[in-house]
């Protein structure tokens, strides 16, 4: 068992080695595809050819491929400019001499190692590191990655030792996020930084510049307060603001061990890293909250203020809402408020509805709010994010010439940059009234009334633009209201009509009228007032405007057929995959082994719409050896099934020329590669001479094949070998084996022990090794193992197949499943 453990673990650290070469890999391959695409732009060069040149020119400087590519990059896509310009600098007294400047340094490696020899001290390095850091920024899946990149690629050689990186939430603090070269100690402390607290992040979050402290000196003048340690270690410090999508996100601090000051180029590197490290956490962090750091706390999202869902509940609170943003001079200092958003209840003293408020200043809008003190009170609120209760103050606005007046309940409360106001009003006839308008509004209702003897029907507000008129007040012509309607349901009207004046009531009626945007659907309800010798005294009721549920109606039933015609077309296409399947798995393997048996079995997924592409492959070739596969292409349906037939029949036409297992899986690397497809590909391939037995296999991500020897089945020693369709430029080795009589060799795809649980959102793809049973590798080929070596009946491989996929519980409900055995008969048999 020692044994079979180190084994394992030999195996664990192998596959950990190439995953990490592969994450490598994938942060630096968006340059230099970028610097291909600038040869082939300049020259004229193949893909190909342009990799060769990048190759030569790497390797005559003696520089990374990476670096070298950034910097072809670089000189072609200098870094875009920062959106805004740094502010100039003042320290706040003078330093006894001259400190070092941060200037350009020379190129490094993609990993954030030091100079590798080649780049020159100016510009043009700094713009290499910013492309480098891009590429790594993209592909990081978290906050703590982000801060790893940047150090790594654009920092580090800068001469920082360390970073934090701090989220605003929507109440003014700063959380922390992320974090590179800063203690564990201080990560448990700096959590969660209040907006009241002055440090450099709070400062440049407060005025939207960059911050910058020389030394500790100025760091204890400037911030008198700070007791115990900082949050980022260093001598020169700087703090960055984090802009993106027209929001100031938070904060990056960056710290230096010794004395720096830096110069104009990179001050500019530093900004434009600023907003580029801003867009790659509103992609991380606003669609999907993460935990933050490994502090176990919920990330929020970056601005809720700006997401719908958010402004949708305001919509439907009772009392106005206004969301105002903080309008700052060139100093960050708060010098009015705009509204940015209003609630559909909001209509203030002047009459104002939200559409006509949104987007203008406080200072505009209500000058009586200037001149009581108010407004310097919700400012001083938002500068200083503390909240503002005005208990039932009288407010007075001039309207046309005239005073309005009204005791209100004002209170404010930070959000963001800027404060989320809401008000009511003591007035009861007033707020009687307001809430009618907003029920009408929600509703899409108003009122309508006719007395026998008048020309006009007398409207509610938005009665008449229902009907086409141009305007929302007014009384409404019956004659215009019923031209309004489309002819086809005129007749309808008329007999409604026609019903309550017979003294039938009440009468509902739905119709169309014509509108600018095409149709719009009406409802009508009425009734009539009679006076007690029957004669009328009036018509009255109310008219809804149910256009939208009508065209929601429509919407369900066109998604209802379009899903069924989805089903239709979708089930015509596992068809199609699954017949394609067996044609290929059903497809002639070549004449019977002398001295073998063998077995082959596939079995796709128990679930139609999850068909993938497994494959196996057993051929017997003209020099007498036998060729032996099988593989497991990514993604599922028709794509997936066809890279797999494509790869079968290459593999089929080139094994003919004798070349060993790791030529042929280069082979087919390259062909992947150059096709450009969007799969990536696990195959094991050996090639056995059943006449000696001897076996010579390679592998390309797979599971290696498992040997069963006096009863006692191990795995091989897999030689490395990377997947198919990363890098043509991969070589894979050809391990071999002497297999004597009696044993059998099992090859398998990773969907014989899988079993993802039904929650999971894996694709069910072998490339790059397959998730065992409950999830654990190890688990389910230490399983695999244990199936194998209890088989105690007839040496049979088709025996032992069928054994395994009853032990497994085959049909795997989520992959397909290959399996492929051989047997070297006893002598004396056959």
């Amino acid at each position: 068992m020692d044994g079979e453990r180190a084994e394992l673990e030999a195996t664990v650290d192998r596959l950990r080695t190439e995953l990490e070469g592969l994450r490598t890999a994938m942060r630096t391959r968006a340059v230099i595809e970028q610097a291909k695409g600038v040869l082939v732009g300049r020259f004229g060069y193949a893909p190909e050819r342009a990799f060769d040149e990048l190759v030569r020119r790497s390797q005559d400087g003696n520089r990374k491929l990476a670096q070298v590519a950034a910097d072809l990059v670089a000189a072609a896509a200098p870094p875009p400019a920062a959106r805004e310009a740094p502010a100039p600098v003042t320290p706040a007294e003078p330093t006894p001499a001259e400190p070092e400047s941060v200037g350009p340094v020379e190129p490094a490696d993609a990993d954030g190692g030091g100079a590798d020899g080649g780049g020159a001290r100016d510009g043009a390095g700094l713009a290499a590191r910013f492309h480098l850091a891009a590429a790594a920024l993209a592909t990081a899946t978290g906050p703590d990655e982000v801060a790893e990149h940047l150090y790594r690629t654009a920092l580090g050689p800068l001469g920082a030792q360390a970073l934090a990186l701090a989220a605003r939430e929507p109440d003014g603090a700063l959380r922390l996020v992320g974090a590179y070269g800063v203690p564990a100690r201080q990560l448990s402390q700096w959590q969660r930084i209040p907006p009241h607290t002055r440090v450099p992040l709070t400062e440049a979050v407060r005025t939207g510049r960059p911050v910058w402290v020389a030394d500790r000196r100025e760091f204890a003048a400037r911030y008198p307060d700070m007791s115990g340690d900082d949050l980022v270690p260093g001598t020169t410090v700087c703090a960055l603001p984090l802009h993106a999508d027209g929001r100031l996100l938070g904060a990056i601090k960056i710290g230096w061990s010794e004395l720096r000051r830096p110069d104009p180029d990179t001050r500019a590197h530093l900004a434009a890293l600023a907003d580029l490290t801003a867009d790659t956490l509103l992609r991380l962090l606003a669609p999907e909250p993460e935990p933050a750091l490994a502090l176990d706390v919920e990330a929020a999202p970056l601005d809720p203020a700006g997401a719908p869902w958010f402004r949708a509940v305001l919509d439907g609170l009772l009392d106005p809402v206004l969301l105002l943003r903080a309008v700052r001079d060139e100093d960050g200092k708060v010098t009015d408020l705009r509204v940015e958003h209003a609630n559909a209840p909001t209509v203030d003293l002047a009459g104002r509805d939200a559409a006509e408020l949104r987007g203008r200043r406080l200072t505009e809008l209500y000058p009586g709010m200037v001149a009581s003190g108010t407004f310097d009170r919700l400012r001083t609120a938002a500068a200083d994010a503390t909240p503002y209760l005005g208990e039932a103050e009288r407010y007075v606005e001039t309207v046309a010439g005239s005073p309005r007046a009204s005791a209100m309940t004002v209170h404010a409360t930070p959000l963001q940059d800027g404060l989320l106001l809401t008000w009511r009003a003591h007035d009861e006839r007033d707020r009687r009234i307001a809430q009618l308008a907003q029920t009408a509004r929600l509703t899409r209702v108003g009122t309508w009334e006719w007395r026998p003897g008048e020309r006009r029907i007398t409207c509610s507000e938005g009665v008449p633009q229902l009907f086409g008129a141009a305007t929302a007040t007014g009384d409404l012509d019956p004659r215009a209201a019923l031209d309004a309607v489309v002819p086809a349901d005129r007749e309808a009207v008329r007999a409604a009509a026609r019903a309550l004046l017979d003294g039938r009531t009440p009468v509902t009626a739905e119709f169309a009228v014509r509108a600018a945007d095409g149709q719009r659907n009406l409802r009508a309800l009425g009734e009539a007032a009679r006076a007690d010798d029957g004669r009328l005294l009036a018509l009255s009721g109310a008219v809804q405007d149910v256009t939208p549920w009508r065209r929601a109606e429509q919407a369900l039933s066109d998604t209802r057929d379009r899903l069924a015609d989805q089903r239709r077309r979708t089930g015509d296409e596992q068809r199609a995959v699954r017949a394609l399947q067996q044609a290929l798995m059903r497809a002639p393997a070549g004449r019977p082994v002398p001295g073998f048996d063998s077995a082959a079995r596939y079995l796709p997924a128990e679930r139609e719409r999850k068909i993938g592409g497994d494959w196996y492959e057993l051929l017997d070739l003209p020099d007498g050896t036998v060729l032996l596969a099988v593989g497991d292409v990514s993604g599922h349906g028709l794509p997936a099934a066809a890279v797999m037939s494509q790869l079968r029949y290459a593999l089929r036409g080139i094994a003919y020329d004798g070349a060993p297992p790791g030529q042929l899986l280069d082979r087919l690397d390259r062909m992947l590669c150059h096709q450009r497809a969007d799969h990536i590909a696990a195959v094991t391939v050996a090639r056995l001479d059943p006449r000696t037995g001897h076996l010579a296999w390679a592998r390309a991500g797979h599971l290696p094949p498992v040997l069963v020897h006096d009863g006692t089945a191990r795995t091989l020693d897999p030689p490395p070998g990377l997947v198919l369709g990363v890098t043509p430029r991969t070589r894979r080795p050809t391990a071999e084996l002497q297999l004597v009589p009696g044993d059998t060799l099992l090859l398998y795809t990773d969907g014989l022990i899988n079993r993802r649980s039904t929650t999971g959102t894996g694709t069910g793809t072998g490339a790059g090794g397959g998730v065992g049973a409950g999830g654990d590798p190890d688990a389910g080929v230490a399983q695999l193992l244990r199936a194998c070596t209890d088989y105690r009946a007839a040496p049979d491989p088709a025996g032992l197949l069928d054994h395994l996929l009853r032990r497994f519980g085959a049909p795997n409900p989520s992959d397909d499943i290959c399996l492929l055995a051989v047997r070297r008969q006893d002598r004396g048999q056959g």
